[in-house]
């Protein structure tokens, strides 16, 4: 609480307990939405203007075809229209057709409901559309109780070390690990990560070295990132990281780029992983013999990338110190480092600026110097 302030406390009842527990009590939240949607047909409030369905490309004008449903343009409408804050596609599918542009669209509007916010009823409601979508076309599309089912499977699959040490907060009231704490995962990245990192990826290309579980690739997606190219080397840990992936694009309503590969850091080293704008290794690169890690910064200031790597003041056996970290990152291509601490918080946040344009060709020769 000292790290996070007192208002987490709010976020953890209203965000994290109460979609857990209307989750466990599914039929009174759907009896609750049951009349709240009868006061809102009654009030006129239920839909959306017609020009806007028709713009959100979910209504038709006599437009369709007579081509069979596809399933995948069924599921990408009822994207569309959660993502716009509607539920009640499932009322529609004996209405559906196929326009000239690939889009399934709705013919009739009767159940369709607009939402003020996406709260416990919208999660119920929308929640509900995909469980009849599943039955209604034997799809396995992710729901509220697949995609906790799918995350205890994928934590048992992986080593115990491995199982609580990134959590994540997905919102909606479903979590992997001991969210409130602030030392790893999506808790590192709220109380510290977030407010450093967030203005250097937004709408860059991010390689992210040692990703673990995904859990800040994800977090720097969610801030903005345009892409996240996401290495691990547990292929167990890298399959859990690209689930993780896929539920937060199902909690979110959107599309992430991201791409986890499985294979050591190193491979930066090669020119198989392309060019990117920011390099990350949050607590993952000290793991490396000193060379390699002097090799791969090096590499990062050759291509002028941000470079953002996070020490560990804790750890004695390697060079993990913010203070090794910096020399490092000083004597290969970044004279510059900012370091950023928290009092009482032992991983510091150090973040290199990109070379200048004049520069590059010296750092291009200076990262192929650095000895194997």
């Amino acid at each position: 609480m000292r790290r996070r302030g007192t208002e987490y406390r709010r976020y953890l009842v209203t965000a994290v307990a109460l979609p857990q527990l209307a989750y466990c009590c599914a039929p009174a939240v759907r009896v609750w939405s049951a009349v709240t949607a009868l006061w809102h047909r009654a009030s006129g409030k239920s839909l959306a203007d017609a020009e806007r369905l028709h713009d959100l490309r979910i209504t038709s004008e006599g437009d369709g075809t007579a081509a069979p449903i596809v399933p995948s343009a069924v599921e990408a409408l009822m994207d569309r229209v959660h993502a716009a804050g509607m539920t009640g596609v499932r009322h529609g599918f004996n209405g559906l057709v196929m326009c000239a542009d690939g889009t399934a669209r709705l013919r009739r509007l009767k159940g369709l409901r607009a939402h003020a916010g996406r709260g416990v009823v919208f999660a119920a409601e929308r929640d509900a559309d995909r469980v009849a979508f599943n039955a209604r076309f034997a799809a396995s599309i992710l729901t509220e109780e697949t995609a906790r089912q799918l995350l205890r499977e994928h934590k048992a699959s992986v080593p115990a070390g491995y199982r609580d040490y990134a959590p994540i907060d997905f919102g909606g009231g479903v979590t992997i690990g001991r969210i409130a704490s602030t030392d790893s995962g999506t808790g590192r990245w709220d109380f510290f990560n977030r407010h450093i990192v967030t203005p250097l990826v937004t709408g860059r290309r991010v390689l992210d070295l040692g990703s673990n579980n995904g859990s800040l690739p994800l977090m720097m997606l969610r801030a903005g990132a345009a892409s996240v190219v996401a290495v691990e080397g547990s292929p167990a840990v890298a399959d859990f990281a690209r689930l993780n992936a896929r539920i937060l694009e199902w909690r979110d309503i959107r599309r992430y780029d991201i791409r986890v590969i499985t294979g050591d850091m190193r491979l930066f080293l090669t020119p198989d992983l392309g060019q990117f704008d920011v390099v990350t290794a949050f607590c993952s690169l000290y793991y490396l013999p000193e060379c390699d890690m002097a090799r791969i910064i090096a590499k990062a200031a050759a291509m002028r990338a941000t470079l953002v790597l996070q020490a560990n003041d804790a750890i004695h056996n390697l060079p993990a110190s913010g203070s090794e970290l910096r020399l490092l990152m000083t004597s290969n291509g970044y004279p510059n480092v900012d370091m950023h601490q928290f009092p009482g918080f032992a991983r510091p946040l150090l973040v290199g600026a990109p070379q200048i344009i004049g520069d590059a060709a010296a750092s291009e020769r200076a990262w192929e110097a650095v000895p194997l």
